[in-house]
């Protein structure tokens, strides 16, 4: 194999090794927190349903504007099912002074508000 062949085929391998991102100021992130208030719109302002929470997600380095956060019950960011279950999750710990783990993205959002993609009712 000739030097040079062998120069561009370290230089491909390089470029493809290295890791991929969608976005430098983009993140998805944990946040430990409880739910303060819930709210349902009937139209799809800020993703048609959203939580604040008692914690903002800006406080974690997160690109959020408030501490409410959305589930995307428009079925933008989710399918409406899925964000409906990650609501009612929202709603029960609320209801029950439970804590949660969200994980937000701040490169999705609904009038200012961060989609959360995850949510667990903790113990």
């Amino acid at each position: 194999m000739s030097k040079r062949l062998l120069v561009n085929c370290t230089v491909v391998f390089a470029i493809v090794a290295l890791p991929q991102t969608a976005s430098v100021d983009a993140a998805v992130e944990s946040l430990t927190t409880t739910v303060t208030r819930t709210m349902s719109v009937a139209d799809d302002r800020w993703g048609g349903c959203a939580a604040q929470l008692a914690d903002a997600p800006s406080d974690e380095g997160l690109n959020c504007s408030s501490s409410w956060v959305t589930f995307s019950c428009s079925g933008d960011h989710a399918s409406k099912s899925n964000a409906a279950r990650n609501f009612d999750s929202a709603q029960m710990a609320f209801a029950l002074g439970k804590r949660i783990v969200v994980w937000v993205d701040d490169a999705k959002t609904h009038n200012g508000l961060c989609f959360v993609n995850r949510i667990d009712v903790l113990n």
